[in-house]
């Protein structure tokens, strides 16, 4: 009898075996970190609307109770009458789809040209008032909806915030 010896080292269908194996593995974890990614990205888009949408509602709802008494209201824009005669009056409104602010007729963001409280990478759909205001209390309702402004469809974001204020006329 022959005596066979055994040879050290893998057989190809063994290799094969043992490259699919590793192969699958690599996929799966490229694919998952893609998911990752993808939806880190998505979320901080989202993040960054809902950031901007709730800075400007605070704004405008500040911007309301600061002021002495409301001139006029429209759906898109308001006047505020402010105790302070460098911010009288307050004038918010909406322009190229985004929210603007001018205080008075000088300094930093005169009515003639007012600052944005919007970010140009978000687009401004509608900005409304409601005047809410009794013979009590002057109260102004404000809706405010937004997008995002993307190339790729999967990272368009849409988003409504409500808010309101009360002039308190201090």
């Amino acid at each position: 009898m022959k005596n066979m010896q055994k040879c050290k080292g893998f057989t190809l269908i063994e290799l094969i075996i043992y490259i699919t194996i590793v192969s699958i593995f690599i996929v799966g974890a490229v694919n998952f970190a893609w998911d990752v990614i993808y939806a880190r990205a998505k979320s901080s888009i989202q993040q960054d609307l809902n950031h901007s949408l709730r800075f400007a509602a605070k704004r405008i709802s500040f911007e309301i109770r600061s002021a002495q008494s409301i001139n006029s209201v429209s759906s898109s824009s308001i006047s505020l009458v402010n105790s302070d005669p460098s911010r009288n009056p307050t004038v918010i409104d909406l322009n190229s789809q985004r929210i603007r602010i001018g205080f008075g007729s000088s300094g930093s963001c005169p009515i003639s040209s007012p600052c944005f409280l919007s970010p140009e990478g978000i687009s401004i759909t509608s900005l409304t008032f409601t005047d809410l205001s009794s013979g009590v209390s002057e109260n102004i309702k404000f809706n405010i909806s937004a997008e995002t402004v993307s190339d790729r469809s999967e990272f368009n974001s849409s988003q409504t915030i409500e808010g309101s204020g009360e002039v308190r006329g201090d």
